[in-house]
């Protein structure tokens, strides 16, 4: 039982190296120098070759074996030679500091040596793009290193006169088999690893050419419309007998289109820019309150009365115009999810240095899929509508550090929270 033990310890020692590695270091640092990636995984392997080596497997007093081999080739299969030399330097400093006969030592060394090159000759074999065929000559390898340990012990064992026993050679095949099993496992698992981190890839990618896809053809729509009534308007104005009246009107008109057309690329460029230009220390309040004016004919259109309750220095880093654009938005959404009227509520607070907008209007509602693909690039929840003002939205509040919170109930009403990082009313003086 306690040899059943340890092989299972010596197993999973390496299996933990392995995915330790690929879950703190793979999955989250992708932009991690490959050199300092080398070293990492280099580390992790001599610690495993380590704690294999302190935990051997013991078949019978005076022979024992270890995994420290299936480290040592991880290194040299996946990475190169000098990763490699980190763990044979573990393992040699290992074996000095654990002392014993010199015979023994320099068998152990000569030991790691033999099997290194026999995994750099085999290494084509190993790195096949059949994952099958992989697992099944690495299992292979795994037996021809155990044997080459084997038939190492045994002439060191010959070499010292240690009493050879009958079962000896059975044990050495043992080892050798449950090293083939265990090196086929764990190549297994690392081929499984790439095969993961491949798709993934290829996920994201298809993701990022889908998305630019709908971007490009939401941004083209978009634009042709402005341009296409202004073109219009162009080829009135270009016939004879007009009169001064009518082409002060169509002017005015293309202008307006166009001013359309340029307010859709700035959305778009706000929505693309990493950083926002002119951030500076502002009150939202007055703000807040210049953006509720400039709705109010919208709101008297659609019945809806507008209620204010706002602190005093609600203090904020931002940018003055995109971020009385994000309130203009928000309010008219919560408008226009009341087509029969009622009351939109704009409460503006201070809680734990944090400025808190509640935006709660009482309509129609979303369902939790709209909530969660809220902000998402051109999805919106109207009929006419590109989901433009909502993706700019999220953008800007991101980029002030902000958190937008939507609690919504189909029928009864949505609650918009902006939690904004507040500054002291002594640092706005």
């Amino acid at each position: 039982m306690n040899f059943i033990n340890q092989l299972l310890l010596n197993m999973l020692i390496i299996i933990s190296a392995i995915t330790l590695f690929q879950i703190f270091w793979i999955n989250r640092k992708q932009n991690m120098d490959a050199l300092l990636n080398q070293v990492i995984f280099a580390v992790l392997c001599s610690l495993a070759a380590l704690f294999c080596m302190s935990h051997p497997m013991k078949l019978t007093e005076g022979l024992q074996f270890d995994f420290r081999i299936i480290p040592l080739a991880l290194c040299l299969l996946y990475l190169h030679l000098r990763p490699a030399l980190i763990v044979a330097a573990f393992i040699a400093v290992y074996l000095f500091y654990i002392g014993g006969s010199t015979v023994v030592l320099y068998g152990n060394l000569l030991s790691c040596i033999c099997c290194g090159v026999l995994v750099l000759c085999c290494k084509p074999w190993m790195l096949l793009d059949n994952r099958t065929r992989n697992v099944v000559n690495a299992t292979a390898i795994g037996f021809m290193l155990g044997v080459v340990t084997s038939i190492l012990t045994y002439c060191i064992q010959v070499w010292v006169d240690v009493t050879m026993l009958p079962v000896y050679p059975l044990y050495y095949l043992v080892y050798s088999l449950l090293q083939g099993v265990t090196f086929g496992f764990v190549i297994r698992i690392v081929e499984q690893i790439k095969e993961n981190m491949l798709l993934r890839k290829q996920s994201q990618d298809t993701d990022k050419i889908n998305v630019l896809s709908g971007l490009a053809a939401s941004f083209a729509h978009e634009i042709r419309n402005p341009m296409t009534v202004a073109r219009g308007f162009m080829q009135i104005l270009k016939q004879p007998g007009i009169s001064e009246d009518k082409r002060q009107i169509y002017t005015s008109m293309v202008v307006e289109e166009i001013d359309k057309a340029q307010t859709i690329v700035n959305d778009y460029l706000t929505f693309a820019k990493p950083q926002l230009e002119a951030i500076e220390l502002l009150d939202a309040k007055p703000l807040i309150q210049k953006a509720v004016q400039s709705i109010k004919p919208f709101a008297d259109l659609y019945h809806v009365e507008v209620e204010t309750q706002l602190d005093d220095k609600l203090i904020i880093s931002a940018n003055r115009d995109k971020f009385i654009q994000c309130m203009t938005h928000l309010f008219k959404n919560g408008i226009e999810a009341m087509p029969d009227g009622g009351k939109l509520q704009i409460i503006g607070t201070v809680q734990n240095q944090s400025v808190c907008i509640d935006i709660i209007d009482h309509g129609v509602g979303m369902t939790q899929e709209e909530i969660r693909r809220l902000g998402t690039p051109f999805y919106t929840t109207r009929d006419k509508g590109t989901g433009l003002g909502m993706m700019v939205t999220y953008r800007v509040i991101q980029m002030i550090q902000g958190k937008i919170d939507v609690t919504s109930e189909v029928g009864k009403g949505t609650c918009f929270s902006l939690l904004i990082p507040s500054l002291p009313v002594k640092s706005y003086h």
